[in-house]
């Protein structure tokens, strides 16, 4: 292993389990509040909970990692954190108001995981000349062959939800510990504030377009697997969707950098908000095993392309006193706010109408959103003024 690599493959392996843990718990917490017997729009609210309190805390975590001494510290705390808090909500049982809190408390600490373990590989990445993109596949292969698992193991007894996801995290906690140090870099005398990050114009219009999508997204995230039992899916089906889902980012995620230069980041963008509006009317017709399996697979050029595109942006273009803040704001566009509308807002609209009509309504506004960013990128050409 050279010297210049010498945090790859630790790091690939640090990703993994971190994804291993998300594919054990996201994609299937929904069966659990299910097994409880919540009703949609409780279960919507909860999925809506985690994603409130990662919008209220992500600045405040990115401002603590961009002036922290040594960022791997706010990272360590995190995992340790995740990983106990976890047990909180099987510990509630079918109270919801102590699920709800549970849910407060184990997301304050999970929400930082991700988007801090970003910043660090990307200046490791810049620092010792690998590719993000490729730590990011390595991620996302965990992710895979871990929602496949977890789709078999909650089959036997839905508490594995819960034992995977802290199982993989104590095991990311301990490798953590070997990979090198990254410190902030806000010092006293030239703090900035998180805010400055929406003085970039260019980067407010993407974020808009990207968190009207992501809203799309947070609804199915959060009913997918309901939604697809109710139809008679079973879960080793959705597992292996899920699975699906995450291996078919592998292309653009290996290739990213070349996407990347041959493209642009706005055809690109574009392109990614075309494959949301097929995936949501694809799934507004019946559902059987095979738009299941479908809808996963469109799922590779979808929000891998927002996450990766990012992700690159605000590495190429934040001030340096910011980056850990920007991630933490992609984070917020993508998974936070978004996953708050769409989980609170679908948990209502499929209380009075169909899941069938939801998607119907999501391909529609995915579809605004594609055009308003499509004529903001043709009025920004004209001005000379391309967003690259």
């Amino acid at each position: 292993m050279s010297a210049q690599r010498g945090p790859f493959y630790p790091l690939s392996i640090y990703y993994a389990l971190i994804f291993m843990s998300v594919g054990s718990f996201t994609s299937f917490i929904g069966l659990y509040y299910a097994e409880v017997q919540l009703a949609n729009y409780q279960i919507g609210v909860l999925g809506a909970a985690g994603a409130f309190i990662s919008f209220i805390i992500q600045p405040w975590w990115g401002m603590k990692g961009d002036r922290a001494k040594l960022k791997n510290t706010i990272i360590s705390f995190t995992l340790a954190l995740s990983a106990l808090t976890v047990w909180l909500m099987p510990l509630a049982g079918n109270n919801f108001w102590l699920l709800l809190l549970a849910t407060l408390i184990f997301y304050f600490f999970q929400c930082a995981i991700n988007p801090l373990s970003d910043t660090i590989t990307l200046e490791l990445a810049d620092k010792h000349h690998f590719t993000f993109s490729r730590i990011r596949t390595v991620g996302s292969l965990g992710y895979a062959i871990m929602a496949a698992v977890s789709g078999w193991l909650i089959g036997f007894n839905v508490l594995f939800i819960f034992i995977t996801f802290s199982s993989m995290l104590v095991v990311a906690f301990i490798l953590f510990q070997t990979l090198p140090k990254v410190e902030g870099h806000q010092r006293e005398g030239r703090q900035v504030r998180f805010m400055e990050l929406l003085k970039n114009k260019r980067l407010v219009f993407i974020y808009l377009y990207a968190f009207i999508l992501a809203t799309t997204l947070g609804f199915y995230m959060t009913f997918h697997a309901i939604y697809s039992e109710e139809q008679g899916i079973s879960s080793n089906i959705i597992g292996i969707g899920v699975m699906l889902g995450s291996l078919s980012q592998f292309p653009f995620m290996i290739y990213f950098d070349w996407f990347y230069r041959k493209f642009g980041l706005a055809k690109l963008l574009i392109f990614s908000g075309m494959t949301y509006i097929l995936r949501w009317v694809l799934l507004s017709f019946p559902l059987t095993e095979v738009t299941v399996i479908v809808s996963w697979l469109l799922h590779g050029t979808a929000y891998i392309v927002f996450y990766l595109c990012l992700a690159e942006y605000v590495n190429r273009h934040v001030p340096m006193e910011l980056k850990a803040s920007g991630q933490m704001m992609n984070a917020i566009v993508l998974m936070s706010l978004s996953r708050v509308i769409g989980s609170v807002v679908g948990g209502l609209y499929t209380s009075w109408f169909s899941f069938q009509s939801a998607f119907i309504v999501s391909a529609g506004s995915s579809l605004l959103g594609m055009l308003g960013f499509s004529y903001l990128i043709l009025k920004g050409n004209r001005k000379g003024q391309p967003i690259q």
